[in-house]
């Protein structure tokens, strides 16, 4: 097997290992992100997903990659949101790496670390509230954590310039807010052709730390679109939802499906919907942006019916 490690300065840096010291053990989706060699990657994540674990971890291993002085950014809306990731690395490296910490400076939001090959190594907190804020040299690496609640000129005219004189990477995280926005841009380019590039979309279900009979209770109280949004991890249009894998919810969709003997309701791998058994959508999508169905249980030749007035993203029984 190829291990697959982060490359700096031309040294290695084996991320499974330093996770490993570090007591940090990501999901699979948070360790596909990890494990990308692309100069940027985007995650387009339901809420509670582990985005900043995420985040904070891999500012942890940029810092500690063996090369030579390095600076990075983690940028966030506001500054309290910015501190979440901070205080994150901050705990980590406290229980684990102090002998690595040259200096940390609360006030300043700066954090100072020696390397994997004795140079320093800054991860420097930024709010993109002013632009005034984002001024500065440039970055071997940036963290754009709640990116939709970023401003596109923010993104183009004080972020992303930042990394090219130093071939910068960087990873851009966020519940979506809508297609209209750079995030969407960014997110786009990675499912395309474009090598340097690389996005994913995740559910909030993904994170095997939560309790999924509280999302199941969120799916009842809330509408298909906004469940889809904060916790399914896609993008809303003018049009509500669609999912990428099963191209649901249909609007003329059938309300009705008939289930033979131990035949089970399919669901979608990616947003959860009852699907058909090719895959396809079902339910009837109410005014209301809630999905009902009808399932008719055939047993013994006998109709069973069972009416479903289904959550939010149609979870039938």
């Amino acid at each position: 097997m190829t291990k697959r490690v982060s490359r700096t300065q031309g040294l290695w840096l084996d991320k499974r290992a330093l996770f490993g010291h570090l007591g940090y053990e990501p999901h699979p989706g948070q360790l596909e992100v990890h494990l990308s060699r692309a100069p940027r990657r985007v995650v387009a994540c339901g809420v509670r997903w582990g985005k900043t674990m995420c985040a904070a971890m891999e500012a942890i291993a940029a810092a500690m990659s063996p090369g030579a002085t390095s600076l990075g950014w983690v940028v966030a809306p506001t500054f309290d949101l910015t501190d979440l990731v901070l205080g994150t690395v901050r705990t980590v490296i406290e229980d684990r790496l102090s002998h690595r910490i040259v200096e940390i400076d609360e006030r300043a939001r700066r954090i100072v670390l020696r390397n994997l090959a004795g140079n320093l190594a800054v991860v420097q907190g930024k709010s993109a509230e002013k632009s005034t804020n984002l001024l500065g040299t440039g970055l071997d690496w940036l963290i754009v954590d709640e990116a939709a609640a970023v401003r596109g000129d923010i993104w183009d005219e004080f972020l992303s310039q930042r990394l090219i004189d130093r071939k910068g990477w960087a990873l851009v995280a966020s519940t979506p807010r809508g297609q209209m926005s750079w995030f969407y841009d960014l997110f786009e380019r990675g499912q395309d052709a474009d090598t340097d590039f690389e996005s994913w979309s995740r559910p909030s279900w993904e994170n095997p730390r939560l309790d999924r009979a509280v999302i199941e209770k969120e799916r009842q109280r809330l509408s298909i679109e906004v469940f889809a949004q904060e916790y399914g991890g896609e993008f809303l249009t003018g049009h509500g939802i669609v999912c990428r894998m099963c191209g649901g919810p249909d609007p003329n969709g059938t309300g009705v499906v008939l289930l033979e003997g131990d035949e089970e309701l399919h669901r979608c791998d990616r947003c959860d919907r009852p699907v058909d058994a090719a895959g396809g959508p079902i339910g009837r999508l109410g005014t209301d942006g809630r999905l009902y169905l009808k399932v008719i249980e055939l047993a013994d030749d006998e109709e069973d019916d069972l009416d479903v007035a289904a959550g939010s993203l149609g979870a039938a029984s």
